[in-house]
């Protein structure tokens, strides 16, 4: 809103100061006489509907005092099967010229000042289907000073067949513009939308300084207010939006970045990456009739367009819009190329950093606060870091409490933009294929989430997580080959276990709460081409543990670049060794217990019948030594759940395709050509 505003104030204060279009003059009897003369004349020939003034006193020998000034221009023109016709005008009741020179290229005024209220309105209608709808657009500047400005002559092109374009030199013409500084008391602007929605916004004690060559070194702005009516569907009555602000600031502005990238300077011109060094704003509230909110602070630093971006040329496209022959111009084809150099433009605005504080909304009956967010090194084409710190939600319903305390993520990679143009024109034809879909995946480097707490009356008691974490690395886009994943203190209430069979056995423990870690991490080797599982942990709090590791080789780069082709890793893989290791198994006891009772029978009773009918599933393995081996461990571990281990450890690595040949053949070898082993209690 403070930047639409901004805009508008400098847009009305530039036509104002209407010098900013006078022609090259020759010598000048009194240069500021002289050049109101020559604007007006130039104005009353380049299609003006009015174009005059009161009065014009001259008060020295480069000094003079324009009263009641008034500009008007009618436009009617069609664009996109809109017809829009409008009037511009602008009433100025007094200007005050001192100091004024000219260097032949423009005027330059020791000092300028526009005392009481400038207006600038535009007024028409907006005509869609056959319905015309009312547009209405007022800007009102309060007392303008101005301190050593110069204003450089518009170049403004008669070419009918270039509507948009021929104001090319225009805005060229206007990075000569400089001030060392300006000052507006106020400025307010109302606008009356077609949708019948209405605006009012109010910036005060405005100030500019440091204006030269397309760059303005600050702009300051004390107080900001803006109100906006907004006209709901049928069912549902109008209602308004308030905002406030405190003091705002920006510093280190460049427009030529901007002006080169959407083509009005050249590709090749020199301008420089910095369109913004530092902006803030302070103390924002934000009122609705549903909820109110406010931000004590936030700020942005180091917004920047790549030196070496692609420019998109907007200008002819607008002239064809204008014209009414964009259909006729532009085939499908000339639009998704358009397209394409569109996306890679904006691939090429970055920007350093975002911080926001003092985050809260409130509405009936939720409150919401949040201390911090932060946003590092942003661009189109990903996320250095974002930071969300300090959340906090209270809502009436259920007594509800939800607590964050931090959120990040870090090094989030986009594809090129240009890949979802690409998916989007693909899936309209037919279904996206598995290398369409990864093209289009994002790549995550780190996850964090840290100590969330959740309490409400509907649970027996509160969901609590200490943190979890999620690493990737060594990516194969879209696909990483190293993962890391981790997960501290999570805990649950046993009431929200909806399998009952389960619910059960953790009450049987005695357990009113359930308390989970676990740690992962699985990454792929590019050198050796293996594949390792280790660790991968899994803990229940006074319900046991399980360990597990296995490393696989000969897993080929293929299978990350084309997943499709995930299997003829077959042919290549190779189990190396593997081990599951379980520890403190509570929950085995639990169950064997509520099971045996049943049955009405002891515990021992059932975990011995329960390992003699494993062993009658392993068939050809039950008379090996493994399964005999297996069978013992599995009566010792079912009567005393303490420890299990189960090992494989291949003398050398056994290719994958021969352990199937041994499960269709003689899987009665597999135990030994593994080397597998297992013990309980040891």
């Amino acid at each position: 809103m403070t930047s639409r505003l901004a805009t508008a104030a400098r847009t009305g204060a530039a036509v104002l100061t209407f010098v900013l279009c006078a022609p090259a003059a020759t010598a000048l009897a009194n240069p500021a006489v002289d050049a109101v003369e020559d604007f007006f004349a130039w104005a009353r020939a380049t299609g003006t509907t009015v174009a005059d003034y009161e009065s014009l006193t001259e008060t020295g020998p480069n000094e003079a005092i324009l009263r009641g000034a008034r500009l008007a221009w009618k436009f009617d023109f069609e664009i996109f099967d809109q017809r829009i016709e409008a009037e511009l005008s602008f009433d100025s009741p007094e200007t005050r010229l001192f100091g004024a020179s000219s260097d032949g290229d423009g005027v330059v005024f020791e000092r300028f000042e526009q005392p009481g209220v400038h207006e600038v309105r535009l007024t028409g209608t907006i005509t869609e289907d056959g319905k015309p709808q009312p547009l209405d657009l007022t800007v009102r500047q309060y007392d303008l000073v101005a301190e050593n400005m110069y204003q450089a002559y518009w170049t403004l092109e008669e070419a009918p067949e270039r509507p948009a374009s021929r104001f090319i030199p225009l805005i060229r013409s206007g990075l000569r513009n400089s001030a060392d500084s300006i000052f507006v008391r106020a400025i307010e602007a109302t606008t009356q939308m077609p949708d019948g929605g209405r605006g009012t916004e109010r910036q005060e004690r405005i100030t500019m300084t440091g204006l030269a060559d397309g760059r303005l070194e600050e702009y300051r702005v004390g107080k900001s207010l803006s109100e906006t009516r907004v006209e709901a569907d049928d069912a549902g009555e109008p209602f308004s939006v308030r905002q406030e602000y405190g003091e705002s600031i920006s510093t280190g502005m460049d427009i030529k970045p901007v002006l080169r990238l959407l083509g009005v300077l050249p590709a090749d011109q020199a301008v420089g990456e910095r369109i913004l060094d530092h902006s803030e704003f302070n103390d924002l509230r934000v009122s609705t009739p549903f909820f109110t909110a406010a931000i004590s602070k936030a700020s942005a630093d180091g917004f920047e367009i790549d030196a070496d971006a692609q420019p998109f040329d907007i200008f002819p496209l607008l002239d064809q819009a204008l014209l009414g022959t964009f259909s006729e111009t532009y085939a499908e084809d000339d639009l998704v190329a358009l397209g394409r150099q569109a996306l890679a433009s904006l691939e090429s605005v970055t920007v350093a950093k975002v911080d926001i504080g003092g985050i809260a909304a409130n509405a009936d009956e939720v409150t919401t606060s949040l201390d911090g967010m932060s946003l590092r090194d942003a661009s189109y084409g990903g996320v250095g870091e974002f930071t969300l710190s300090g959340l906090s939600v209270r809502a009436v319903e259920q007594n509800t409490a939800v607590s964050l305390g931090r959120f990040r993520i870090a090094d989030f990679d986009l594809p090129p933009l240009v890949s979802f143009l690409d998916f989007g024109l693909a899936s309209q034809l037919r279904e996206p294929t598995l290398t369409e879909i990864l093209a289009v995946m994002p790549m995550l480097g780190r996850m964090e989430i840290e100590d969330v707490k959740v309490a409400t009356d509907a649970l027996s008691g509160p969901i609590a997580l200490d943190r979890f974490r999620l690493s990737m690395r060594d990516f194969i886009a879209p696909i990483p080959t190293d993962i890391e994943l981790r997960t501290e203190g999570l805990e649950l209430p046993v009431s929200v276990i909806e399998e009952e069979d389960a619910r059960q056995l953790f009450e049987a423990l005695g357990l009113t709460a359930i308390r989970y870690d676990d740690e992962m991490r699985l990454r792929w080797d590019a050198d050796d081409k293996t594949l390792t599982l280790d660790p991968m942990r899994m803990e229940i709090d006074g319900g046991g543990s399980i360990d597990m590791s296995i490393e696989i080789g000969g897993i080929p780069r293929i299978v990350f670049e084309n997943p499709q082709q995930a299997q003829a890793a077959v042919a290549t893989a190779t189990i190396n060794s593997a081990r599951v290791e379980i520890r403190d198994a509570k929950l085995v006891s639990a169950f064997i217990a509520e099971q045996a009772a049943a049955a009405d029978l002891s515990p021992e009773t059932l975990a011995l019948a329960l390992a003699d009918q494993g062993a009658s599933a392993l068939g050809p393995l039950r008379d090996t030594p493994f399964g005999q081996s297996l069978h013992g461990a599995m009566k010792a571990f079912l009567v005393k759940p303490d420890h299990l281990i189960v090992t494989v450890e291949p003398k050398a690595p056994v290719p994958a395709m021969q352990i199937l040949g041994l499960v269709a053949t003689t899987p009665s070898m597999l135990p030994g050509l593994l080397n597998a082993a297992v013990a309980a209690n040891p």
